[in-house]
């Protein structure tokens, strides 16, 4: 029984990189006015160009976050993050946070009391831990509803292994079992 699953990575720069952009267009249009039009012209181009390019390209200066190159296995024995393999049982302060799988569907109350859908993404789940000294703290996605199965099961067999851990979850799980049955 093991998980493959992407991780999540932020950009440190990133905010930096569009605090600069927003401060570029504010003085470009601020100064727009004293410029010649080709200028101006060019101007507009280049900040069409990286808007453009900040949106199409995942991996772009402007992204917040990428996936990460490593990949993240958890079984019921360890925990492998790219080369890193980590012993569960040496594994210490670990706190896991599931979210949801991707394109989960459940009932919520909409506007006026109504009864609306909603589709989560499984983008937002969380493990941090510290091994070896060293604190990690990751953002991993779980692709569907067998993936978030597994990953229960394996945090079954941690209990059952007695390791200590702390983990929640944004649903409770017979919910989300109720809930798949009903809207698949």
């Amino acid at each position: 029984m093991k998980l493959t699953t992407t991780v999540y990575k932020y950009k440190r720069s990133a905010p930096w990189m569009l605090v600069l952009m927003v401060l570029a267009t504010v003085l470009f249009f601020y100064y727009s006015s004293v410029l010649s039009p080709l200028v101006n012209l060019f101007g507009i181009a280049m900040l069409i160009f990286f808007a453009v390019y900040a949106v199409l390209r995942p991996k772009s200066i402007f992204s917040l976050r990428s996936v990460d190159d490593r990949k993240l296995e958890i079984t019921p024995d360890e925990l492998i993050w790219g080369t890193l393999r980590m012993p569960i049982r040496e594994v210490e302060k670990l706190d896991i946070y599931i979210f949801a799988f991707d394109t989960f569907k459940h009932h919520t109350t909409g506007l006026m009391g109504r009864k609306a859908y909603v589709t989560e993404y499984g983008d937002k789940n969380t493990i941090a831990f510290v091994y070896r000294g060293v604190k990690y703290d990751l953002i991993f996605y779980l692709g569907t509803f067998k993936h978030y199965d597994v990953l229960v099961k394996i945090i079954q067999s941690w209990r059952e292994k007695g390791i200590e851990f702390s983990a929640r979850s944004a649903f409770e799980d017979s919910y989300i079992r109720e809930e798949v049955k009903k809207l698949g």
